[in-house]
Formats: C-alpha cells, structure tokens, sequence
C-alpha cells in the first residue's frame, strides 16, 4: 500500500507537470504571412481552346492578437487581403501592369479580398493557419504576359499590414 501511494504521488506529478507545460502561442500583433505555393486550373472552353479558369494561392499566417478577417456589419475596411500584379518585361525585370507605354493611365493592377472572421472565442486570441485565395476573374492574366508574379499583404482589423510576400513566377502563355 506504500508503494501504490508513492506510485500515485508520483503519476500525480508527472501528470501535472506534463499538462502545465504547454506553451500558449506567442506571436507579434503585427501578422507575418508566407508564401506557400500558387496553382492554376487550365480547362478546354467550348471549342476545345485551353483556358485558365481559376488559380488558388496559398499562405501561411500568424498573428498574436487574432484579429484577421472582417466582422458582420463592417463597412468601413474596404479589403483584408491585397495581391499586386506584376508581369516579365522582355529585359527580365518585373514591372507592375500600369507601366506599360501603351496602356492608359490607371492604377496598378490589384485583386483584393475579404478574409472571413477567424478570431477565436476565449482568453487567447493568437492564430496561425493558412489562407486559401481563390482567383476567378476572368481573364486571370493579362493576355500579353506571358509570366506573372503577384506580391501579397495582409492587413488586420486595427490596420496593421503584415510582411509582403511575392509568389513565385507563373508561366501564363506558354
């Protein structure tokens, strides 16, 4: 009976010991984003001619107090994620799709989205995950280009932008 007792006494320990040392995430209120990977879906229109229909692109977030994506009612935050189009000039260097001599002048090229609410309920709000970008503009691309790169900023609620990412280059018109 002894020995249970210390058996038990030190299960007990071990047991709480264990528990009590989770660490809870500790990130910057400020979200960092990383770039994962881009895909694009190619299907055949009506006369059989291959088309890019859509494109996912994927990051990795973090952020400490968890206040990525827009609330219910929210009028006033216009976008939470902001991709810039760039394309390969024929000297190799990326240009963004305004800075064409040809083309009119117009803001550069942007899709923006809006990321759903993902704080979490409860006492710790940090959040890391990943985002899906669904891409389903018709056209995707610019049709002259023939490589593209996006860079990517994600803002939170209180306004804070994270880190730019860029994708890696997308071969458009082979």
């Amino acid at each position: 009976m002894k020995y249970f007792i210390y058996i038990l006494f030190f299960l007990l320990i071990v047991v709480t010991s264990m528990t009590t040392c989770i660490k809870e995430k500790n990130f910057s209120p400020i979200p960092a984003i990383v770039f994962e990977r881009y895909v694009s879906y190619v299907s055949n229109n009506n006369l059989g001619t291959p088309n890019d229909d859509s494109a996912y692109c994927y990051i990795k977030f973090k952020d400490g107090d968890g206040d990525i994506g827009f609330l219910a009612g929210d009028t006033t935050t216009l976008t939470d994620l902001t991709m810039k189009y760039w394309y390969k000039s024929t000297d190799g260097t990326f240009l963004p799709r305004d800075s064409k001599p040809a083309t009119l002048a117009m803001d550069t090229l942007f899709y923006t989205y809006r990321v759903p609410n993902i704080t979490p309920d409860g006492q710790y709000k940090a959040l890391d995950g990943e985002i899906t970008i669904k891409l389903r503009t018709q056209p995707l691309y610019y049709p002259s280009d023939k490589v593209v790169k996006f860079d990517i900023i994600l803002t939170d609620r209180a306004g804070h932008k994270s880190n730019m990412v860029e994708t890696n280059e997308i071969n458009v018109n082979p």
